[in-house]
C-alpha cells in the first residue's frame, strides 16, 4: 500500500480534530484507544487523528486476533475496530472482547454498507458503528461519545458518510 492517505479522511483538519475534545480544559483524563485494522495505513491516519483530539493510542493490531491479545494486556478504555480483517474479523472480536472485558467500548469502523450493519455490530456488543466514509470529525465524536457511554446494551449510536 502506498504513503497516500486513505480516501475516507481526506481532508482532514488536524486544528478542528483538538476542538473536538468534549473534556478539553476539565480533566486530565483522556480515552485509552486501541486500533485494530489490517490496514497499516488507515491505522496510522486514525492514530494521527485521535492523538490530534486529545485522545490517547495506547497500542495497534492487525487482526481480530491481536486485538484481543492486545485488549487484554494494555486495557484501553475504547477500541477501534474493523469489519473485515483476517484470522478473525471484527464481529467475533468484538464479541469475544465483551465477554473478556465487558467495561471496554468498541467502535467499529468499516467500509460494510447495509442496513443492518449497525445492527449487527451492536449485537456483537459494539458500542457504535462508523462507516469509513464519514468526515474525520464524525469519528472522534464516535470515540468520545462511546468512552463516555454506559456498556453496550442502549440506544443506537450511528455514523454514516451520507
Amino acid at each position: 500500500m502506498g504513503a497516500a492517505e486513505p480516501p475516507a479522511l481526506a481532508g482532514y483538519d488536524p486544528a478542528m480534530a483538538a476542538d473536538l475534545n468534549p473534556d478539553r480544559g476539565r480533566s486530565a483524563r483522556v480515552p485509552r484507544v486501541l486500533l485494530v485494522d489490517d490496514s497499516a495505513a488507515m491505522r496510522a491516519v486514525v492514530r494521527g487523528l485521535l492523538e490530534d483530539a486529545g485522545m490517547l493510542v495506547v497500542g495497534e493490531a492487525a487482526d481480530g486476533l491481536d486485538g484481543i491479545d492486545q485488549a487484554q494486556a494494555l486495557r484501553p478504555d475504547v477500541v477501534v475496530m474493523d469489519w473485515r480483517m483476517p484470522q478473525l474479523d471484527g464481529l467475533q472480536a468484538t464479541a469475544r472482547l465483551r465477554q473478556l472485558l465487558p467495561q471496554v467500548r468498541v467502535v467499529m469502523f468499516s467500509v460494510v454498507e447495509w442496513e443492518q450493519a449497525e445492527t449487527v455490530a451492536r449485537e456483537a456488543g459494539a458500542a457504535a458503528f462508523v462507516h469509513k466514509g464519514v468526515a474525520p470529525e464524525q469519528v472522534c465524536a464516535a470515540v468520545w461519545a462511546a468512552w463516555q457511554s454506559p456498556p453496550p446494551g442502549a440506544g443506537p449510536s450511528l455514523v454514516r458518510g451520507d
